[in-house]
């Protein structure tokens, strides 16, 4: 879990100073305030711990080029000079708090990246490091401590193209700590569904994800019709929640083409995949996510409103909180829908600790993030639209009407 984020010159985010990440996170505010930048950071966050290169780590998903992460002054760089971007973490993992900090450097010639500094700390309940850090810079150097040789650290030199916590060499019993914060990194998740990307025709394969865009919707569901028949029987359950309209979900391998079909019997039609519609196929997607059965500690969605309407909004807002409450997943959602700010709203008032709204606007220092002062129901609608850019003269913006009234499914 990402109990803490703290983001320093990335992108628009300037200065994001010791963030606390609760459970279920949602994160609104309008257009260009820097949503995006921020679930960015985070996935560079998860890459620079396991990636082979940090050049690795800004491949696509990840919006720009490596250099374009960097927050520069407004009339640029001087000749020969160096940027640097910061990334620090609060991790928790299997209830033991690690401190994971990284800072990351562009040097324009050659314009390679380098770890310009790295630390990595157990900590006590206090919040304070547990004996010696297990990666930190010393005189210049980085050190990395092993469980048996304490007194006794491994040095490399600052300047690496990857970091320390990535190395693979840095494994089992004796880097057991490094080792989990990179198993850790790794299991997160990330997406921004797409319907046109699922609709596409798929061969089987081994993959445990639906892919960014959902692209491995058809291999992952026939992976897991074929050898996780209980899951499989899960996710029609949950389809069946999201959407009533659905009665079965089945996937068949056409060796004459070949490729999956990926067929839903939705009131009495069979309907393939590619003709479903973009609601259907997002509520299948999020279905799929909450069964996996090789899901990771955080899942991060990017607008997964988009196609709903208010009741499909309010059951996909019951699933996300079941997922992060009761399957002890985090979930991270950035939206621009006042329905679904105030479907979790609602849900925030009932668990105050392990529910959080985010406001993200952009001010004289670049992207700011705090955490939504909930003004209670009656003014929630105003406040949420205002926050997203509406100045309260004239109608209501299309579509953003009050919320729905809830909507449970069991």
């Amino acid at each position: 879990m990402l109990a803490q984020i703290s983001v320093a010159n990335f992108k628009s985010l300037g200065n994001i100073h010791q963030l606390d990440l609760p459970r279920l996170a949602l994160f609104f505010g309008p257009g260009a305030a820097g949503k995006s930048n921020f679930f960015d950071a985070v996935q560079v966050l998860s890459r620079a711990g396991t990636a082979r290169t940090l050049a690795e780590s800004f491949q696509p998903p990840v919006r720009g080029r490596p250099a374009e992460a960097f927050s520069f002054p407004p009339d640029g760089l001087p000749a020969q000079a160096r940027a640097e971007f910061r990334l620090g973490a609060l991790l928790r993992i299997d209830n033991e708090p690690y401190e994971y900090r990284i800072a990351v450097r562009n040097q324009p010639e050659p314009g390679a990246l380098c770890v310009a500094d790295e630390y990595l700390a157990v900590l006590t309940s206090a919040g304070t490091p547990r004996g010696n850090p297990l990666i930190e810079q010393c005189e210049g150097e980085l050190r990395i401590r092993r469980r048996s040789k304490p007194a006794h650290p491994r040095q490399e030199p600052l300047g690496l193209r990857h970091s320390l916590l990535s190395d693979p060499r840095l494994s089992g019993i004796e880097y057991g700590g490094i080792e989990r914060c990179r198993d850790e990194l790794r299991s997160w998740r990330f997406h921004e569904l797409e319907p046109r990307a699922m609709r596409r025709a798929a061969m089987p394969a081994r993959v445990d994800d639906i892919g960014f865009s959902g692209e491995d919707l058809a291999p992952y569901l026939h992976r897991l019709r074929t050898g996780h028949e209980a899951q499989f029987g899960d996710l029609i359950e949950v389809l069946r929640a999201l959407d009533p309209g659905v009665e079965d979900l089945a996937v068949d391998f056409d060796p004459a083409r070949p490729s999956l079909d990926v067929v839903v019997r939705r009131r009495g039609a069979i309907c393939p995949v590619r003709l479903l519609s973009d609601a259907t196929l997002r509520l299948l997607a999020l279905a799929a996510l909450a069964v996996n059965p090789w899901g990771g500690s955080l899942l991060a969605l990017e607008e997964p409103e988009n196609g709903l309407d208010p009741q499909g909004l309010e059951r996909a807002a019951d699933l996300l909180a079941a997922l992060a409450l009761e399957r002890g997943r985090q979930v991270l959602i950035t939206t621009h829908s006042p329905w679904l700010c105030a479907a979790v709203l609602r849900r925030h008032r009932e668990r105050p600790d392990d529910i959080g709204v985010f406001r993200i606007g952009m001010g004289a220092q670049g992207t700011q993030i705090e955490r939504f002062p909930d003004p209670g129901p009656l003014f929630a609608e105003r406040e949420v639209l205002q926050s997203m850019g509406w100045s309260g003269s004239g109608d209501t913006p299309a579509g953003c009407g009050g919320p729905p009234d809830p909507v449970r499914t069991s």
